[in-house]
């Protein structure tokens, strides 16, 4: 392990550009929260190019969720209704993404965040729940996200993290649309009605989504998630102080 600092972990903002007079970056203090707890040390990523200037400096990289779709152009479908999208989120997060996998920083996609790894690594998603899958549950409840709203079950065998397949969590929900099942990723768990909860990336680093938000801490699980994903930004650390070149 690195001595020299914790795991530094660069976490995503979502941009309000309707807030008056200015615009603003916004995101919830329970990412960071998690974050620290699982010991690292949480950065907001302010949008920026070239992202390499963070990919430089960052052990870990958090995409955060959000309440605006993903423009499916980006996936290869067309769109079938007028969605509320944010290109300049959606571009910036997704050259995050990108630069993360090639150089195996370790990757967790919250929400939104998991649909967007699943597009970076060449998945499509379904771009509403409650008209394209018969018998879907309700993903979107109006309801607060600290409180579980329905079961996924573990149907695959994760490289990383430490679940076994046939178990069950209770877990949040705060989505209307959906990643679908690919040979790009492994798909981890899903829900009763058979959306995709959980994903991961089938080879090279760890780069983990997950569909609910485990930064409320609902679940066992959601614990899990976070002490792996800063295990592997630990060892990313140290495996770049070892590489590093005399000074």
């Amino acid at each position: 392990m690195n001595m020299l600092h914790l795991p530094r972990i660069g976490i995503t903002p979502d941009i309000n550009d309707l807030a008056a007079p200015e615009t603003e970056y916004v995101v919830r203090q329970n990412y960071a929260d998690a974050i620290s707890k699982a010991g690292g040390l949480p950065f907001l990523l302010p949008y920026h190019e070239p992202v390499d200037d963070y990919l430089d400096v960052i052990d870990g990289l958090l995409v955060t969720g959000g309440l605006f779709d993903i423009d499916p152009a980006l996936y290869r479908q067309t769109a079938r209704k007028d969605y509320v999208m944010k290109p300049a989120r959606t571009n910036f997060e997704r050259a995050l993404i990108e630069g993360a996998l090639s150089r195996a920083i370790p990757v967790v996609g919250i929400c939104n965040g998991m649909q967007l790894l699943a597009v970076c690594l060449g998945g499509e998603l379904v771009q509403d729940i409650s008209t394209e899958i018969d018998g879907a549950l309700e993903h979107n409840p109006g309801q607060s996200a600290s409180i579980a709203h329905h079961r996924i079950e573990i149907s695959g065998t994760s490289r990383h993290l430490q679940t076994r397949a046939g178990e069950v969590h209770e877990v949040n929900s705060v989505h209307h649309q959906s990643v679908l099942p690919s040979d790009a990723y492994q798909v981890l768990a899903v829900s009763p009605d058979g959306v995709v909860e959980a994903l991961e990336k089938k080879d090279g680093g760890f780069a983990v989504g997950v569909q609910w938000h485990p930064e409320y801490g609902v679940a066992d699980i959601d614990t899990i998630i976070f002490e792996t994903f800063l295990s592997k930004a630990r060892e990313y650390s140290s495996e770049e102080v070892t590489n590093a070149p005399e000074p």
